[in-house]
């Protein structure tokens, strides 16, 4: 992972969460619980089953849109495996932006 990259990502990140999470002037504290524990679940399930099971919830994959959104990709669970280990890379740096993005933010239950 390139900390340079992740710089450049966490304004896109706040950006996004201004527009899509922040509703009356604080974002939902369960978000923040969603992007805290993606990395972790890549590192032990791996990147393609971790889509899928985050995917699977309505309120999980708004996190895992945002990722994408904010690499300028799709997410396409049906036609393409997440198993290249550069993909994988820029996915966990999208979330360690996100991350860091949305502790910024006041949180709510």
């Amino acid at each position: 992972m390139n900390k340079k990259n992740i710089d450049k990502l966490i304004p896109k990140a706040m950006e996004y969460i201004e527009k899509n999470f922040l509703k009356n002037g604080s974002v939902k504290k369960v978000y923040q619980g969603y992007l805290a524990s993606f990395g972790p679940t890549v590192i032990s399930s791996g990147l393609t089953q971790t889509l899928a099971f985050y995917s699977a919830d309505s309120e999980k994959n708004k996190v895992v849109k945002m990722m994408f959104d904010i690499l300028d990709m799709k997410l396409d669970l049906k036609n393409t495996s997440y198993n290249d280990y550069a993909l994988k890379n820029k996915i966990l740096e999208a979330n360690i932006a996100c991350k860091l993005a949305i502790r910024t933010f006041e949180m709510k239950d």
